[in-house]
């Protein structure tokens, strides 16, 4: 696996990889000559130079799908076979160097942190200024609507979204605030907003509550919340809401005094599944909501086409509540109405207990269906239970899930008549696909490296997921899309402390628009705990990321890679069968678990969605009809460098499994995110060098072009350059140990070793501002024109000129920590 490979994707035209063992090189563009050379910043001698020349005719074979019905198999396929000549790419040259090529400028410090803080209210008019691209004000050309192909439509064009969920208090925040909150959002690209734990339960004074009672809707509440909506919409941001995240039921909403034993929020929410005092309680709050009458648009919320979606419930379902210990924990009055609809669903199958016990083999002392004495399966009883009845209790939990979200969907939509798409939870992380197919929208979350604990009390994986490819979320994420519905990601984030979370805002964008879902959200923009704290200038917590300069700034080329479209759909597909019966049968076995309920990374190995599109195929669900690749078809590449099938993302482990580059190169904008310092990256028309970085070699380098149709003919490139970042004062301490390992000052010039360790601050964040490393790179751009680079502050403004330096047929930037900056825009004069 630490041997230096390199894998050539073969065949624009089916998209199979084969793997060519080379010295360390990263594959870039179809027909592109590519160099990367390794740079040592001590000793430079040189070793070796290999050049492979492919030229040779490829002969593949492409498979057409039948109809056939669906079973767990996968499908029946007639083989066509195609010839391609064409090849990604032809000539790779890889040398080691014998100068480095890397200029440091000095400019009379060693600091290589330093102050930087992303303004809360940025809305300066800067080259990279997004808003201008957001039709105003959204819904302007009528509701979010699915199209034919299965994508999101408005008017007559498909739209894709890049959110952000804005948390607890910061949906109530003054108009003050929200005018300025929300400029900034569309500044980097934000046209959805998600509106989510409105009915938090941490802060009730917070919510939208009128407390003690969670009936009523507090006036003051729904008012700001009718203004983040009328300004969002003013602002070309679409709206999606959440109905139920954190309600916490209590006997002060008429239900009965036992629902105050429950000590878990999210335990409450089994209950609309089974007990209907419980299900009239979430309709009732959400026929209140979106009949109400926005003060300031004049429309009511059901008929507001800036609102795209709804979700009923946040992260849950009973087959996952079950899961979870929460029918173990239920206080026995509940308990007692699960158990009567239990034992009237096996009475309506088996008819008697004669014929019960015929098809489970046995029965425990006292069961029988005709007193409804068949007892409820906790966790520790289901495992003693035979096969048939564990079938029975899996699918009687199935249909309880299936009936909540058909009834809940068709209530907003027969008898509130609210006009907007409906999401019923996230598959995976709560329900599970065959039911949340019959929704409008399909949707999930995943994280890396979830903070683990509570409170203070808390660690993090202080690891890189571009190190591990075949076991990122990227894989588990693809498999989650079902073919034929709008795929929509509503939560995911890289969690500080991680040192390595920049890797998350480029491999989320970048895979989701090879994958070609239809929206993105990272979490949270605003945070779950106490007042809104909204210019801090400082990192707050694990997941609230937007005064995080290792994370929000690279919103932008989020937004490049997957709403501009930089990064092309994958050429070929790969169903998945999913069947509503493998689905039960994946949990009945515990295959199947909390927090990983059924999806494609159960039945399918996990390489495929690197190299191709893929998508879940379920009971009744949709296939896709061209350019279809069978699963038995993709072979795991022979060494650790992953190819997309359209030649524009690769992850490459073939320098060392810890030191893996994740490489994006499209016409309008090259990525790199990963351990990439001392290697050059050649794509012709730019280069890129990078010297040592304090995280042992990692950084993250995007240039995005800002006008123009590729790095041939722009006029102005926008380069962004993001290493560690910390807070002042920020303690890292190991979490088992309780050891402090270091304290951030911008007096660091080094970090000590804590690759793999769990990480934690103990809730000692430090102060303001943000520290930020200062990546030393030299960024080549091919032309003959002149060319200088304006460093730019803090807002994106232009704050000092630096003239390119001309070589060999270059312009030449180099940057370093002493311009203080993340981010710098070069001008070339054509």
């Amino acid at each position: 696996m630490n041997r230096l490979v390199l894998l050539l994707a073969i065949g624009i035209v089916v998209g199979i990889i084969v793997g060519i063992a080379v010295a360390p090189f990263t594959n870039i563009m179809p027909s592109t000559t590519v160099t990367q050379t390794v740079v040592s910043t001590t000793t430079f001698t040189q070793i070796a130079t290999e050049t492979i020349l492919m030229t040779a005719t490829t002969t593949t074979t492409i498979p057409t799908t039948l109809t056939t019905k669906l079973t767990v198999t996968q499908p029946t396929t007639i083989v066509e076979t195609v010839t391609t000549t064409e090849l990604i790419p032809q000539t790779i040259t890889i040398t080691s160097m014998p100068t480095p090529t890397t200029t440091i400028i000095t400019r009379g410090t060693e600091q290589k942190l330093f102050e930087f803080v992303l303004p809360w209210n940025d809305n300066a008019a800067s080259s990279f200024d997004l808003s201008q691209y957001l039709d105003k004000p959204a819904g302007k050309y009528g509701f979010v609507y699915v199209g034919s192909d299965g994508h999101l439509y408005v008017g007559d064009k498909r739209i894709k979204f890049l959110g952000v969920s804005v948390v607890g208090s910061w949906i109530f925040a003054p108009p003050s605030i929200v005018d300025q909150y929300v400029e900034r959002l569309a500044k980097y690209g934000v046209n959805l907003v998600r509106i989510h734990a409105m009915d938090q339960n941490w802060d009730p004074s917070r919510n939208i509550f009128k407390i003690p009672s969670t009936r009523e809707l507090d006036p003051q509440k729904l008012d700001r919340l009718d203004y983040l909506i009328y300004k969002l919409k003013e602002n070309g941001i679409y709206v999606d809401i959440n109905l139920m995240c954190y309600r916490s039921y209590s006997s002060y909403d008429g239900l009965p005094k036992e629902v105050d034993q429950i000590q878990q929020v999210k335990d409450k929410h089994i209950l609309p599944f089974f007990y209907e005092p419980a299900k009239q309680l979430v309709k009732e709050f959400a026929y209140k909501l979106f009949t109400h009458v926005n003060g300031y648009t004049g429309v009511a919320y059901k008929d507001e086409p800036a609102i795209a979606f709804i979700e009923v419930l946040n992260e849950y379902g009973i087959i996952f509540g079950w899961l979870d210990g929460a029918i173990d924990r239920l206080p026995m009055l509940f308990k007692n109405e699960l158990q009567k609809k239990w034992n009237e669903y096996l009475l309506e199958k088996y008819g008697s207990t004669q014929n019960l016990l015929k098809s489970w083999g046995s029965l425990k002392p006292g069961e029988y269906l005709e007193n409804g004495a068949i007892k409820i399966f906790t966790l520790d009883e289901y495992r003693t239970r035979p096969e048939t009845a564990q079938r029975d209790w899996v699918e009687f939990l199935w249909r309880l899930e299936y009936d909540f979200y058909m009834e809940m969907y068709r209530y907003l939509k027969e008898e509130i008549g609210v006009k907007q798409l409906v999401i019923g939870t996230q598959v995976v992380f709560g329900g599970t696909p065959n039911i949340q197919q019959n929704l409008d929208v399909v949707d999930t979350h995943h994280y890396w490296r979830y903070p683990v604990g509570s409170g203070n009390d808390f660690y993090v994986v202080n690891d890189a997921m571009v190190n591990n490819p075949l076991g990122s979320t990227i894989i588990r994420l693809a498999y989650t899309k079902i073919f034929g519905k709008p795929y929509t990601v509503s939560e995911y984030n890289h969690p500080a402390p991680n040192m390595y979370r920049s890797e998350g805002f480029i491999l989320l964008p970048a895979y989701a628009a090879f994958q070609d879902w239809d929206a993105i959200m990272p979490y949270s923009y605003g945070g779950p705990s106490g007042p809104a704290v909204f210019d801090s200038k400082m990192i707050r917590g694990t997941l609230e990321f937007d005064q995080d300069p290792a994370r929000w700034p690279l919103m932008i080329t989020a937004y490049m890679l997957f709403i501009r479209g930089d990064v092309s759909p994958a050429r070929y597909w790969v169903p998945v069968e999913l069947s509503r019966e493998t689905e039960i049968e994946l949990i009945r076995s515990l295959r199947a678990s909390v927090w990983n309920l059924p999806n494609g990374l159960h039945i399918a190995p996990p390489h495929i969605p690197l190299l191709h599109g893929v998508g879940l195929v379920t009971t009744n669900g949709t296939r896709p009809s061209t350019n279809i690749i069978s699963i038995k078809d993709v072979s795991m590449p022979d060494k650790p460098v992953y190819v997309s099938d359209t030649g524009e993302l690769i992850w490459d482990c073939s320098y060392g499994v810890d030191k893996c580059v994740f490489i994006v190169n499209t016409s309008r904008s090259i990525v790199l995110t990963g351990f990439i310092s001392g290697r050059r990256f050649d794509f012709g028309d730019v280069v890129i060098e990078v010297g040592e970085t304090m995280l042992n070699g990692y950084a993250t380098i995007a240039l995005h072009v800002l006008d123009g149709q590729s790095f041939k003919d722009t006029k102005k490139i926008l380069v962004i350059a993001i290493g560690a970042v910390f807070n002042t004062g920020m303690n890292i301490y190991e979490y088992d140990s309780r050891k402090l390992l270091f304290t951030a000052t911008t007096n660091m010039t080094s970090i000590p070793d804590t690759y793999g360790l769990k990480i934690t601050t103990f809730g000692n964040w430090g102060r303001p501002p943000t520290i930020v490393e200062g990546i030393n790179a030299t960024i080549m751009i091919k032309t003959q024109y002149n060319a200088f680079a304006y460093v730019l502050d803090s807002r994106g403004l232009p704050r000092e000129r630096i003239d390119m330096i001309s070589s060999e047929g270059y312009r030449a930037l180099y940057i370093n920590n002493t311009y203080s900056t993340i981010w710098y825009e070069i001008n070339i004069f054509r």
